[in-house]
């Protein structure tokens, strides 16, 4: 009987910290936001909407899906179709930094403030 209280204690104790914390948040919310990506040398101000679309600097705005699984994977959409120009690995160091990589590129990604 003890440890069943002992393990209902603790799960008690865990679901409480975890509702206090709010949960980690999800690669989909981290994207959130306006970024500063640097890729071979060059930077370009990005900013990901919570409504799907992405805007990159001086370019047309696009979709973005992000994929989460084993690997988190990023999507980028034409906004008119589902054809999908490029997918990427998406890896945050953190909240404030990403990577993304493939397709022969890297760019990390720095949050502006």
């Amino acid at each position: 009987m003890t440890g069943y209280r002992f393990l209902f204690g603790s799960a008690l104790v865990s679901l409480i910290v975890l509702l206090a914390c709010g949960g980690a948040a999800t690669p989909s919310e981290l994207i959130i936001g306006t970024w500063d990506a640097e890729m071979m040398g060059e930077t370009l101000c990005v900013e990901f909407l919570s409504d799907g679309t992405v805007r990159p600097e001086g370019e047309e705005m696009q979709r973005y899906i992000v994929i989460e699984g084993e690997s988190t994977m990023l999507q980028f959409v034409d906004m008119n179709t589902d054809v999908v120009y490029v997918e990427l690995e998406l890896v945050f160091n953190g909240e404030n930094q990403c990577t993304l990589s493939g397709e022969r590129m890297t760019a990390t990604l720095n949050r502006v403030e």
